[in-house]
């Protein structure tokens, strides 16, 4: 395996977990209207300027750069893709709000479960047997997460059920609903143009189209001098988590660098327990087990 490859997977899962608390952070202080569109604009900012350097004649030459990098169906799958992720990423962010960060973050890990459903419709892909056995793992996980939620219903399936009746874990499964078909959308852009001016341009959509849920806030967010930096933390560590994951896809294959970037999730909780005194018994071997279910999906592609 390469090692450069390697240190880049697992930077972007390192800079993703430096999301998740980011993002925690963030929305006890500001509404998640104001922390969608920090996050997306400060991304979206590092992005171009990174792009510009990489692709000096965009500057000068925007139009026709673009013209050459890529293909004509480019901007439709651009507009699909960015107006759901807005609302995926909205969601996803109020999840953080509203439940405890490692309770909402293994959920994402059900995106790749409904892959196995979306990736056969809209890309005529489809994954081996084994690909079932993640599943199980998946299932498994989740309802070992479930148990550590509290309140559970009565029942075998009363942890599942405490999972759909957490108003943050509702709002990160609707996430992890509309994720499934992004990432397809996410795979089709990519193959439209180059995965830097892809990643950058998603970026600077999202963050334009996320303005009108600002603007339409009940309670407008101040930002104080003192608390700024919790709303660039959430856009610097997408920034990082985007270029180490693209670095990663370079270097490695897919299938390596998805299971390694999902090891975040177990970042996730074990970190939560350390800053937010969070109680995650049960959901460390949760969350290992779905990204277990994760990794087998991965590698059964």
């Amino acid at each position: 395996m390469n090692i450069l490859g390697l240190f880049a997977a697992l930077g972007a899962a390192i800079s993703h977990t430096g999301l998740d608390l980011a993002t925690k952070f963030a929305v006890g202080k500001f509404n998640p209207r104001t922390v969608l569109v920090a996050q997306w604009g400060i991304a979206g900012v590092i992005l171009l300027l990174i792009s510009a350097i990489w692709y000096p004649s965009l500057i000068p030459h925007p139009v026709e750069t673009f013209a050459n990098l890529t293909r004509p169906n480019f901007w439709q799958v651009l507009l699909a893709d960015a107006v759901l992720n807005v609302f995926a990423s909205y969601l996803s962010i109020r999840a953080f709000k509203y439940s405890d960060a490692s309770i909402v973050a293994p959920l994402a890990l059900l995106t790749p479960v409904l892959l196995l459903v979306t990736s056969p419709i809209m890309l005529h892909q489809t994954a081996s047997p084994l690909g079932a056995l993640g599943v199980v793992f998946i299932v498994v996980g989740g309802y070992i997460l479930g148990t550590s939620v509290g309140g559970s219903l009565g029942g075998f399936f009363g942890p599942l059920k405490s999972l759909f009746n957490n108003r943050g874990a509702r709002n990160m499964l609707y996430a992890a609903i509309i994720w499934s078909i992004t990432s397809n959308l996410d795979k089709m852009g990519v193959a439209s143009t180059t995965p830097l001016l892809w990643s950058a341009s998603i970026t600077t959509a999202i963050a334009l189209l996320s303005i009108p849920f600002l603007l339409t806030a009940r309670e407008p967010s101040v930002i104080p001098r003192a608390e700024w930096w919790k709303l660039f933390a959430p856009g610097a560590a997408t920034a990082l988590s985007v270029i180490a994951y693209v670095f990663a896809l370079t270097l490695l294959p897919v299938p390596y660098v998805i299971a390694i970037k999902r090891t975040s999730v177990v970042f996730t909780v074990w970190a939560s327990k350390l800053l937010f005194k969070e109680n995650i018994k049960g959901r460390l071997l949760g969350s290992a087990i779905m990204v277990l279910g994760v990794a087998v999906i991965a590698f059964a592609g």
